[in-house]
């Protein structure tokens, strides 16, 4: 049997222990899993939602995880624990002749806007896609309670005949007017040691464990971020945290090669601090420490921003020291050269980090 989880509420003088209720509302246990795929302890991007197969059936939920695994997720509902899973194998088989192009074509339907495929991976996991997509998939039943039959099934596929299948249930908790949701997967979905872990992995592009790429606006904005990195070493973003939360990743001592769209490559710095509001940040005027806010080359819009409070509207920066710059007109750009929307992504293509490096007349020792 699955780990059950028990939920207490403490108080000064004895524990209460709550009583799981019914989960009725699997539609809403849906749209929760669409908002937040996280809730089920793995970091997905949903690409796709009441997906249509060729053969007419609907898939409730397809996913990528940093390793180009799809996932299919299927909500037990009201099917008998033969059904359910009967209808996750067959998602499951569709699913698994997808090529990157399908893949692609269910996200621009699900998302229904402008943004690439490549681009929301490497937003959601401040990574590149990995060069191989959908070598391996994952199929979960997702239930508000997980009966005998359904499990006793799911163990004998996946530990008799190796399915990637596995099941994961959701109770329900009432408390005081309040709310809870407890999580238990049948088997540990994310094994780290499991030959399937380490053959997905090994398809990825080494990283080598030092260069990041990073974004600093582009040119037909005024280049006023490429302006504001280039002359005071803050790598810079805001507007929203889709933007600025990337920023995150960068650690001193890390390298960055530093993309301006529109132009290309424009250097190669090294941080030299975690990220900080910008308000907060200063820089040597002849001497004297003066807020970053207070120079010409920054705009009010800027300058508002840093001052806001607002997670949507923020500014927030990077210190970082220049190892070697070019001007926005001599930038190494490509079509061969990696580039994505996304603020801040580890750079794993080496003709790329070589490709800038000779350019710029330096080496990975610099």
């Amino acid at each position: 049997m699955p780990v059950e989880m028990a939920i207490w509420r403490m108080s000064d003088t004895k524990l209460h222990r709550l009583a799981a209720t019914p989960l009725d509302f699997e539609q809403h246990l849906e749209d929760m899993l669409a908002q937040t795929p996280s809730m089920t302890g793995i970091e997905l991007l949903i690409v796709g939602r009441q997906v249509t197969t060729s053969f007419g059936g609907v898939v409730d939920l397809l996913g990528l995880d940093v390793d180009g695994r799809l996932h299919v997720l299927e909500l037990k509902r009201d099917r008998s624990p033969r059904d359910a899973v009967a209808q996750v194998l067959d998602y499951g088989s569709w699913a698994e002749a997808l090529s990157y192009q399908d893949i692609e074509q269910v996200f621009e339907d699900y998302r229904d806007d402008d943004t690439t495929l490549e681009a929301a991976f490497a937003a959601c996991f401040a990574s590149p896609m990995p060069d191989q997509v959908n070598d391996e998939q994952q199929f979960t039943i997702v239930a508000s309670e997980l009966d005998p039959t359904s499990e006793r099934i799911v163990r004998f596929l996946r530990d008799q005949y190796g399915v990637p299948i596995n099941a994961v249930f959701f109770r329900h908790f009432i408390d005081e007017g309040r709310e809870y949701l407890a999580r238990t997967w049948l088997r540990d979905p994310q094994p780290a040691d499991s030959a399937a872990a380490r053959a997905s992995r090994s398809k990825r592009p080494p990283w080598n464990g030092l260069d990041y790429y990073a974004v600093v606006g582009r040119v037909d904005d005024e280049a006023e971020r490429y302006k504001v990195a280039s002359k005071y070493g803050y790598l810079n973003a805001g507007g929203g945290s889709w933007f600025w939360k990337p920023l995150r990743n960068l650690k001193p001592g890390a390298r960055v090669l530093v993309y301006v769209g529109g132009a290309g490559y424009v250097g190669i710095a090294s941080v030299a601090a975690e990220m900080i509001h910008a308000r907060d940040a200063t820089v040597d005027i002849n001497g004297t420490d003066e807020p970053l806010i207070d120079q010409p080359e920054v705009s009010d819009a800027f300058r508002e921003r840093a001052l806001s409070d607002n997670q949507e509207e923020i500014e927030m920066v990077v210190r970082v020291e220049w190892i070697k710059q070019l001007p926005l007109d001599e930038a190494v750009a490509g079509p061969d050269l990696f580039s994505v929307p996304t603020t801040v992504c580890k750079l794993r293509d080496k003709h790329t980090i070589e490709t800038v490096e000779t350019a710029l007349g330096i080496s990975s020792t610099s």
